[in-house]
């Protein structure tokens, strides 16, 4: 029989109550409150369990959909751990950190420092430096579209001016590094069937991830072009990422010529990396 006399919440008490029900592991008090809910839409003909068995099909529809949607943004760390283990992760990961708004696009950010507290892939020191990877490659595809600039258009900039310019880097461009060789890891584990990588045979690698038309692209970039790069995204004029950029290969005893500067931009020009200059005052 249904409940008489049942006291309908407002919305945000209706919410409050399914928030805490949909992604726990086990249904709180508020649950009893929820099913009577249910309970009161049903017609007298339909089983008094109804209500149990609505709440419990939404709530595995929320977790498959939530841990599929992260299964679809980090592909190679589940093949790396196997279905089980993801799925296991999965679902752990979005009950402790739910979604906070409505587009999934940017969802899952922090599943790489999740996936090395999590027991059975504590030994897997590379595996969040790939998540970092997958969840930045994926940023970068789905980043705006803008026209990169000609460098040829520098042309009408004094040379003595050259050094006080800035530059705006395409929305796409994300830069990671790693001790790890996780663009070799990812790379191999497109292929159906990858082959092994000895990691302790193996160099750290410096990224630069950026869309070049519909195609996301990983480059490996020398540690000094990594950096000056770094500073250029940063705002710094071109004077000013260089200056850092020696600093910092002194410090680390990496041998950088003052001539390096014009073939690193160059070369970073020849990537189309760059939508437009600006000659700060």
């Amino acid at each position: 029989m249904k409940s008489p006399n049942i006291q309908i919440p407002n919305i945000k008490e209706f919410q409050l109550m399914m928030d805490e029900n949909l992604l726990s592991t086990d249904l709180a008090p508020s649950s009893n409150d929820l099913m009577s809910l249910f309970e009161t839409k049903l017609s007298d003909d339909e089983s008094s369990d109804e209500g149990k068995l609505r709440l419990a099909i939404y709530r595995n529809n929320v977790i498959h959909s939530l841990s599929s949607a992260l299964g679809d943004l980090y592909p190679v760390i589940k093949k790396l751990v196997g279905d089980d283990c993801f799925n296991a992760a999965a679902i752990e990961f979005v009950r402790l950190e739910p979604p906070q708004h409505a587009a999934l696009l940017h969802y899952g950010k922090s599943f790489s420092e999740f996936i090395i507290e999590f027991e059975a892939c504590k030994n897997l020191h590379f595996l969040s430096d790939v998540a970092i990877l997958e969840f930045e490659y994926n940023q970068a595809y789905h980043s705006a579209d803008v026209q990169s600039f000609d460098p040829q258009t520098l042309s009408t900039i004094a040379p003595e001016q050259l050094g006080d310019l800035t530059f705006s880097c395409h929305p796409s461009v994300k830069l990671v590094q790693s001790m790890w060789p996780i663009d070799d890891i990812w790379h191999e584990n497109q292929k159906e069937q990858p082959d092994l990588i000895n990691l302790d045979d193996t160099t750290g690698v410096h990224l630069l991830i950026y869309r070049l038309g519909l195609v996301v692209q990983l480059v490996n970039l020398d540690e000094n072009c990594f950096i000056l790069l770094q500073q250029l995204k940063q705002g710094m004029t071109i004077n000013q990422a260089w200056a850092e950029t020696v600093e910092q290969a002194t410090l680390a005893q990496r041998q950088l010529e003052s001539e390096e500067l014009s073939g690193m931009l160059g070369y970073l020009f020849s990537l189309e990396v760059f939508t437009a200059f600006n000659l700060s005052a």
